[in-house]
């Protein structure tokens, strides 16, 4: 019994040193726990961007003080015109108007309050969530008042589909994995294997080596986001609104991001293993905060500092405005911005720690 008591000890000791097993069994659980967490543990945490404009009345005022004393809304209040506008932008994620009284009365039947809410077709799934939000707070507010007479705008006339709004986020994770994981595990896979070293004495430059690589995953790149929209094209009618070339320069410019962020990791790796559990640890809470699979705009207000710390952030978004919203450059320069300064700061690391040999264990 000593000796299964004792293999049992030195299994569990072999476990605790498998840092892998330890990230897989562990850590990416507990990311995955902390991150929903943080965003749907505490719904009272989430905001929705509110304005109310329009014609003054008893009526708009009982429903700015019902949104007002709502934690769900940050509400504002503003010249019709203006605050459209903002909802064009981005800024705001829906804007009540409120008709004037007894605007559209028949004679005979009570007067109903005219009200259009304003929405931004192209939120995805936000739009529906703010909007019966919205419904739900003006009628406990309103129940015993006067009748409201609500009609549903939208800035856009065509609305985007869920699979429209989840293509981008995919090929932007894409682009993260392609570049983090691949590039940082076979690059410390060719210095394990003393590749690195073997070129160093050849004629044939390092630099080349590594721009060979760069270059060829820039092109499987391209081409996995090729193929990914082609079969959302053709399977689910993806719709993409942008001009091709801008969506094309975000997608190069991207993976050059996360292509150098790969490159320093690892300049940092001792190992195969090392690479592979650093690159996992850099790529998961990037994965699930920068709005890949559901929008963050609504995040609780102290997450949204760390959300736009992750270059994920930028590069989804600068897939959906062209894609979802057919914008162009003038709209997405400051994520190119970030995701180019994001290339020169990683690179800056990776080539200030490269390293030929690979360390001991």
């Amino acid at each position: 019994m000593r000796a299964f008591w004792s293999m049992v000890r030195a299994n569990i000791r072999m476990s605790v040193r498998n840092r892998t097993a330890l990230f897989w069994n562990l850590a990416f659980p507990a990311i995955f726990i902390l991150i929903f967490g943080a965003v749907f543990g505490n719904d009272a945490g989430i905001t929705f961007d509110v304005a109310v404009a329009g014609e003054p009345s008893p009526t708009r005022d009982i429903a700015l003080d019902a949104l007002r004393a709502n934690d769900a809304f940050d509400v504002s209040t503003g010249a019709t015109d203006a605050e459209l506008a903002a909802l064009e932008d981005g800024e705001r994620d829906l804007v009540l108007v409120f008709g004037a009284p007894g605007a559209g009365h028949v004679p005979g039947q009570v007067s109903a309050a005219p009200l259009d809410l304003y929405s931004d077709a192209t939120d995805g799934p936000n739009e529906a969530v703010v909007i019966g939000a919205v419904r739900q707070v003006l009628t406990g507010a309103l129940g015993q008042g006067p009748p409201l007479a609500i009609t549903e705008r939208r800035l856009s006339s065509e609305a985007i589909s869920f699979i429209d709004f989840f293509v981008p986020g995919i090929l932007a994770m894409s682009l993260m994995n392609s570049g983090v994981i691949g590039l940082s595990t076979a690059f410390v896979t060719y210095r394990e294997r003393g590749i690195l070293r073997r070129i160093r004495v050849t004629p044939f430059p390092l630099g080349r080596f590594i721009l060979a690589r760069v270059v060829s995953q820039l092109l499987v790149a391209v081409a996995q986001s090729l193929i990914l929209a082609g079969m959302a094209s053709l399977l689910f009618d993806l719709t993409i609104r942008g001009n091709p070339l801008v969506i094309l320069t975000v997608i190069v410019t991207g993976s050059l991001a996360f292509l150098a962020i790969g490159f320093a990791i690892s300049s940092f790796a001792r190992n195969t293993e090392s690479a592979a559990s650093y690159a996992n640890l850099v790529t998961f809470p990037m994965l699930f905060l920068s709005g890949v699979f559901f929008s963050v705009d609504s995040a609780p207000a102290w997450l949204q500092p760390i959300t736009r710390l992750l270059p994920l952030r930028y590069l989804v978004d600068a897939l959906r405005d062209p894609m979802n919203r057919g914008r162009g450059f003038e709209s997405i320069w400051l994520d190119l911005l970030v995701l180019g300064a994001t290339f020169a700061v990683a690179m800056v690391i990776a080539i200030r720690f490269f390293r030929w040999d690979a360390r001991p264990s």
